[in-house]
């Protein structure tokens, strides 16, 4: 229950919660934007985003069980819920990035791609299967420790997430419109944080340095959701005609 926790593990399952319900929050309005823009590879965007905070779903959903209900999650439970989600988030990203960048892509980076995505999702699914330690350890209530087979798999996402959205961003920047040239900024520093984030939660095990992650995911959230959809008041402040 909560009142059975410490005020730094209160902190960190509310900040990991709040993250996700603001990752939900910007998907779900991304891809509402996507479909009255009849944008389908937008879509997908959207879901990207909603996807990749799976990894924080397990901590978050500890919290609520736990602090809530007196339910602890069981290792099956928490590493399917932080893991099997996230190649689908990387399926649904490099879906969109081939669609805008260059359909012709498809042909080749995407069946990379998708061959990568399948091999995780296999491995996630038989290990979890046979034994939950070759995905990962839960340590304590909270947190979670990747194996290093898994470590390896979200590293390699990470890069990979971190280089198709810093091209993606940058093509953005080097256009003359300028409202488009600003959304490519605001990308460039969502992902930017978002693997600095997502490396020093996959990385550290120290609470401080773990919610100071989940900060900067927020901030990344938001630059996210501009990165596609710059807000009228702001393109007013940020474009001097």
């Amino acid at each position: 229950m909560l009142t059975d926790l410490e005020p730094i593990q209160i902190l960190q399952g509310s900040f990991s919660l709040i993250w996700v319900i603001f990752a939900i929050i910007i998907g779900l309005r991304v891809i509402w934007k996507a479909i009255t823009l009849k944008r389908k590879e937008l879509i997908t965007v959207g879901l990207t985003w909603i996807l990749i905070a799976s990894a924080w779903w397990g901590v978050a959903l500890q919290f609520i069980t736990y602090g809530f209900f007196n339910y602890q999650l069981t290792a099956f439970q928490y590493l399917l819920v932080a893991n099997v989600f996230i190649p689908l988030g990387l399926f649904c990203w490099s879906y969109s990035y081939c669609e805008i960048i260059n359909p012709k892509l498809k042909k080749n980076f995407f069946l990379v791609i998708l061959g990568f995505i399948v091999i995780w999702e296999l491995f996630l699914w038989i290990a979890l299967f046979i034994n939950t330690a070759l995905v990962g350890t839960i340590e304590g209530i909270f947190d979670s420790k990747h194996s290093t087979i898994a470590l390896l798999f979200v590293f390699s996402a990470i890069i990979i997430f971190l280089i198709t959205g810093t091209i993606f961003s940058v093509k953005s920047m080097k256009v003359d419109q300028l409202d488009i040239k600003w959304k490519g900024r605001f990308l460039l520093l969502a992902w930017i944080l978002f693997t600095i984030a997502a490396l020093i939660d996959a990385a550290l095990d120290l609470i401080a340095t773990l919610i100071l992650a989940r900060i900067i995911l927020l901030i990344s959230s938001v630059l996210f959701y501009f990165g596609f959809f710059l807000p009228e008041f702001l393109k007013q402040r940020i474009i001097k005609k």
